[in-house]
């Protein structure tokens, strides 16, 4: 277990105000962006410059290759991680900063995090997750939170969360089965594979883009390979919709209701057919907009990222914006392509390929 130095820094208005956390819901993961300096410095920095800079932020946690620094009560408020009232994770709405820990993860003096930090964060959140009943889909990017580029290297690699996900179970405990074992499903000569909350790897990841191709969301994390709370909510509905028992848990019996979907969905030719664009789009001044633009979001839509979900249309509104943009680069980040936002050739190969 990595080792933790109590250290905290002075209550003051700008790094620790002293108040009370609301309840802790989630973990964000950040990185310091100061290539070279230790979790004790970070640490220091928060104790004097900050506060004299009149900065607010500071941080729980700060992770190094040698040791962590607690350097804010963890039931305390850190001011890491809200800007401008916006946030995009809905178990941390309105305000992380309210309901989640925030721990920063050190870099080298060539700007990169080393994998002995990485590790020694892996068994402080594995800690807390325990302590705090948190499942590894509660650990996000301070990216998720509020789109700021955090950690930027797992911002550019959405697939470092997911190894640092599947880290963190490993340590809890939690690892894919892959025997038949005491489950709710009924047997089936369709598959003996149960996947269930803390699975993670290949077969997650598959059987996750079968539910959402089936209809099935998974709105916030797609198909990430961590068999979390969404994929749970989706079996369980898949379960519901197919009159078997629903329990959360994929096993013989949910397959064969998944594989009675597909073939349903397949032969009713219902689905709908997404004519996009060639082009290349992105933010200008003035807006792109048109036919083509509006056809880029309802398929973006239909693989539920949408420009604005809960506004009118869910942002499909025919105008390349800012939250068009954020759309397509969340898309790009989930199906690892270059996250720059930018609607191109390989971005829509990628869009036509999940909707076939």
């Amino acid at each position: 277990m990595v080792k933790v130095v109590k250290n905290f820094v002075k209550v003051n208005k700008y790094t620790r105000p002293g108040l009370k956390l609301s309840g802790v819901k989630g973990i964000v993961m950040h990185y310091t962006d100061t290539p070279g300096a230790s979790a004790l410095n970070e640490r220091n920095y928060f104790n004097g410059t900050c506060i004299a800079d009149k900065r607010y932020a500071s941080s729980h946690y700060f992770v190094d290759r040698k040791e962590a620094q607690l350097i804010i009560p963890e039931n305390e408020v850190a001011y890491h991680a809200h800007d401008r009232n916006r946030c995009y994770v809905s178990f941390l709405k309105p305000n992380a900063n309210m309901k989640a820990i925030g721990v920063e993860m050190c870099v080298e003096k060539n700007g990169k995090i080393h994998s002995e930090t990485v590790q020694n964060a892996a068994e402080l959140v594995a800690d807390l997750c325990k302590r705090y009943g948190l499942s590894t889909d509660k650990i996000v990017r301070h990216y998720d939170v509020t789109n700021k580029n955090c950690p930027a290297p797992w911002v550019s690699d959405s697939s470092q969360l997911a190894a640092f996900r599947k880290k963190v179970d490993n340590l809890l405990g939690n690892k894919t089965i892959s025997k038949e074992t005491a489950s709710t499903s009924q047997p089936s000569k369709t598959t003996s594979t149960i996947l269930k909350k803390g699975s993670s790897g290949s077969k997650v990841k598959a059987l996750q883009k079968r539910l959402i191709k089936a209809g099935f969301k998974l709105p916030k994390f797609g198909a990430d390979g961590h068999y979390g709370d969404e994929t749970k909510q989706a079996v369980k509905s898949l379960q519901k919709k197919a009159g078997i028992a629903v329990d959360g848990i994929y096993g013989p019996a949910t397959e064969k209701a998944l594989v009675a979907i597909e073939a349903k969905k397949s032969s009713s030719g219902k689905k709908s057919s997404y004519k996009l664009s060639s082009g290349i789009y992105k933010v200008k001044s003035p807006l792109m907009k048109g036919t083509a633009v509006r056809q880029i979001q309802e398929a973006l839509a239909a693989l539920y990222f949408y420009p604005d979900k809960g506004a009118k249309n869910n942002g499909i509104d025919g105008y390349y914006g800012p939250k068009t943009e954020n759309a397509v680069k969340r898309f790009q980040l989930m199906n690892g392509l270059s996250a720059d936002g930018i609607y191109g050739p390989k971005t829509k190969a990628k869009i036509e390929a999940l909707l076939k």
